[in-house]
């Protein structure tokens, strides 16, 4: 269960923290390089979705642990020109078989993730 300071001020900080103009252009860089069925790890607030290649995305799932920094999300994920799910989990534990995806995002996450090598 997630205290105060997981639920009310951490996703705040999170966004602010990635939501930099030199985050950004890197964001620039290497989120369109995604295709097919695409995972992306850490969604946070949505900050990648307008980078992905809506010529080269056929579906998007994006995992995030925290439901909170997800509603700070600023795109709706509707209007995405391509599917999208949202999957609460976490990075450790995907509930996904290994070979559902094409490609897989990670920005700004690694950090989070208790066990990396999992």
């Amino acid at each position: 269960m997630a205290g105060l300071y997981d639920k009310y001020i951490l996703p705040h900080v999170v966004h602010w923290a990635c939501n930099s103009r030199s985050s950004e252009r890197q964001r620039m860089k290497i989120v369109p390089l995604a295709t097919g069925n695409v995972l992306e790890v850490g969604v946070g607030s949505g900050l990648n979705l307008p980078f992905y290649d809506a010529g080269k995305v056929t579906k998007l799932t994006a995992i995030d642990p925290s439901e909170e920094i997800w509603k700070l999300n600023k795109y709706n994920a509707g209007q995405l020109p391509f599917e999208f799910e949202f999957v609460k989990a976490y990075a450790e534990n995907l509930p996904f078989s290994d070979t559902v995806f094409d490609s897989v995002v990670i920005t700004y996450a690694l950090c989070t993730i208790k066990d990396t090598a999992k």
